[in-house]
Parts: structure tokens; C-alpha cells; sequence
């Protein structure tokens, strides 16, 4: 079974577990407590749930995670164009990861983590080669 390792912007491991081959990372990241915002509920509306991939870079992407970066990115949002910048939403675990969520919870921001998310990736995911 993969290993997730989610650190903080600090690269200091704050919780290690294991996930099923295939689970969707937001979904994994939920289920295990950690503190990552997820307002449209992992359907790949918002990007609340963007996380940071050092290690286990997926290989592929969803075309709908691929489009909506390039209208960010047109639009002047360059973090987007970052290799290792996926939705959690978007990423299935296939291997060992180290994550690390870029929004987190904040009670002047946010009402809530956000809307709770299924075991599978919205829209039925169409995958593209990374590179």
C-alpha cells in the first residue's frame, strides 16, 4: 500500500499513513485528519484543495485539472504552471507521496473545511500525459 507523507511549507513531516492503491488523494487526506480545504467538494471547481507533490509526482493529470490550470495561469496565477501543483481532487495515489496541502483551514476565511468529497475523481476523469 502507497505511503502518504504530508508535510507543512516547511518540508516538517506533520502525519504519515497508508491509502489503497487508486484512492483519491483528497479523499485519503480527509479520512486521515488532515487539515485541508475543500470548498466545492472535490469536483474541481474551485482550487482550495491544491497540494503540493514533491515526491510521487503523478505522471498523468486530468484534462478537466489541465484546462482549468491553463485559464489560471492565462489569467496571471503562475503558481498553476508549477510542476508538482496538482488538485488534490484530481489525483488518484499510485505510489508513495509527500504532500503538501496549500490552504488550510482559517476561521476569518472559511466557514467550513468544505463539503465532503466521494471516493471518485469529478468529472469522470479523461487523463493526459504530464509531460
Amino acid at each position: 500500500m502507497p505511503k502518504i507523507t504530508v508535510v507543512d511549507f516547511m518540508r516538517n513531516v506533520e502525519k504519515e499513513f497508508e491509502v489503497e492503491k487508486g484512492t483519491k488523494l483528497l479523499k485519503a487526506l480527509i479520512d486521515h485528519g488532515v487539515d485541508i480545504i475543500h470548498e466545492c467538494g472535490g469536483k474541481a471547481k474551485c482550487t482550495t484543495c491544491r497540494v503540493s507533490i514533491d515526491e510521487g509526482t503523478p505522471k498523468k493529470e486530468t484534462q478537466r485539472q489541465k484546462e482549468f490550470f491553463k485559464k489560471l495561469v492565462d489569467r496571471g496565477n503562475s503558481i498553476f504552471s508549477a510542476q508538482q501543483v496538482f488538485l488534490s481532487c484530481q489525483v488518484l495515489v499510485e505510489e508513495d507521496m509527500m504532500v503538501c496541502p496549500s490552504e488550510r483551514f482559517n476561521r476569518v476565511i472559511h466557514d467550513s473545511m468544505g463539503k465532503d468529497t466521494g471516493d471518485e475523481i469529478t468529472p469522470e476523469p479523461v487523463w493526459v500525459d504530464r509531460f
